[in-house]
């Protein structure tokens, strides 16, 4: 259970994180801030490669992925020495991600399309805390940098979020799960001790970052980055706490949320 959460964490991580150079792609930061955050999701999803290759599956998800890390490296590699990467390459390595994503999906949870969105959703989520968090880092590092690179950050951030909690609320009405042969609704589900936590990963992962961006954004209009940025890490680490629940329903009870 904790092999597969780490690596469907890792390879939603360094699939979708380079795509958050598109925020910034009219008025790109310079100073080498690429750099860091394209090492980054090349190093996570290393790892997470190299776990795939020594585990018993079977051949065609390890050359699936190995086609993906190829790809990522090849267009980061050729970024590296840019003052600023085209964001457009990086879209050629996240559809091959896309297709090695449901290969490993289809390997350790099960087949389906709701599946993938809601994998990569969260993936979204995750990646778009990160990002906001290092952004804010890099604000007190290098002064003088327009606030609407954060600010930006903070709306894709929140349109994620939004997203997620209109799926949560429509699954939970609507969905039902199979628990010990009997049908459950999703909301009688989360009424019981097995189904407890999914309150607590929807409160974390979705309504207390929403809540707390909010008062992001009110430091961002005046423009205390070192506010924000304590309040981003704060959502992070919720963030994490709920992406880390959902997982585990989703693998546990095949819930997509």
């Amino acid at each position: 259970m904790l092999i597969k959460i780490f690596l469907i964490t890792c390879l939603t991580f360094a699939i979708i994180y380079p795509l958050c150079f598109w925020i910034s792609f009219n008025d790109p930061l310079k100073n080498n801030f690429h750099k860091f955050h394209i090492g980054l999701p090349n190093f996570v999803g290393g790892v997470a490669v190299v776990v795939l290759l020594f585990m018993n599956i079977p051949l065609v998800v390890k050359v699936a992925v190995l086609c993906w890390k190829a790809s990522l490296l090849s267009v980061s590699s050729y970024s590296w020495k840019k003052d600023y990467p085209n964001p457009r390459l990086f879209v050629i390595p996240f559809l091959l991600g896309i297709f090695a994503f449901y290969i490993v999906q289809k390997e350790f949870i099960a087949p389906g399309l709701d599946i993938l969105f809601f994998s990569l959703l969260g993936g979204f989520i995750l990646c778009s805390s990160i990002f906001a968090m290092n952004l804010g880092h890099w604000y007190l590092n290098v002064h003088g940098l327009p606030i609407h690179h954060l600010k930006r950050t903070v709306y894709v951030f929140w349109f994620f979020l939004l997203v997620r909690l209109i799926g949560d609320l429509y699954f939970i009405v609507t969905d039902k799960i199979i628990i010990q042969g009997d049908i459950l609704p999703m909301y009688t589900f989360i009424q019981r001790m097995d189904g407890f936590f999914l309150l607590v990963a929807l409160f974390f992962g979705t309504l207390f970052p929403l809540m707390a961006l909010y008062f992001v954004r009110g430091t961002l209009e005046v423009k205390s980055t070192q506010s924000a940025t304590g309040i981003l890490y704060v959502i992070l680490i919720a963030v994490f706490i709920g992406d880390l629940t959902y997982k585990y329903y989703l693998i546990q009870y095949g819930i997509p949320l």
